[in-house]
C-alpha cells in the first residue's frame, strides 16, 4: 500500500508532462477515488492509505484538499510535499510510486485512459451516479468506507 500523496503526485508528475490536461484539485480527487475504486475491486485491497469523505462534490480526500487550497480551480503547478524527520525545515519529501512497479503504474495510466480526458465536473458527476459508494449517504463530510467503494455497482 502506497501513501495518497504518491499517488497524487503520479497523476501531477503525468499533467507536468503534458499526459493529463486540467489537473485542478477537484479533477485530481476524483482521479484518486477511480484509481482507489479499481484497485479494491481488483484486488480487494486499498491502493493507499486514506479515508475518501463525502464531500459536496464527491469524494474527497481532506490531507491532498488541504495542500491544494492554494490552487483553486486552477491547474495545479507542483508535486505534492510532506515533512521529512531531517534538522533542515527547508527539506520536504516529494512522495513518489515506484517507477519500476509496473503494476501500480499501468493502474495509473489506465485511469488516465479512461477518465483523464474529462472534466473535473463530468468526473465529479460520474460520482454522483444513483447507486454509486457516493451516494449511499448525506453529502455531509462522512467517511466512505472501502468496502462501499469496491462495492460501488457503477464503476463495473
Amino acid at each position: 500500500m502506497f501513501s495518497a500523496y504518491s499517488v497524487a503526485n503520479a497523476f501531477i508528475e503525468r499533467a507536468l508532462a503534458g499526459r493529463l490536461h486540467g489537473l485542478n484539485s477537484m479533477k485530481l480527487q476524483k482521479l484518486m477515488y477511480f484509481a482507489q475504486a479499481w484497485h479494491l475491486k481488483g484486488t480487494g485491497r486499498p491502493l493507499f492509505e486514506d479515508t475518501f469523505l463525502r464531500g459536496l462534490h464527491g469524494p474527497v480526500l481532506p490531507s491532498i484538499e488541504h495542500q491544494l487550497t492554494v490552487y483553486g480551480s486552477a491547474p495545479i503547478g507542483q508535486y505534492l510535499t510532506t515533512p521529512t524527520a531531517h534538522d533542515d525545515p527547508l527539506i520536504w519529501n516529494v512522495p513518489e510510486l515506484p517507477k519500476k512497479n509496473e503494476r501500480i503504474q499501468s493502474l495509473i495510466d489506465a485511469i488516465l485512459t479512461t477518465y483523464g480526458h474529462e472534466s473535473a465536473k463530468a468526473l465529479s458527476d460520474l460520482t454522483h451516479l444513483p447507486g454509486s459508494a457516493w451516494s449511499q449517504g448525506p453529502a455531509d463530510g462522512g467517511p466512505m468506507l472501502n468496502d462501499t467503494i469496491r462495492d460501488d455497482p457503477t464503476l463495473e
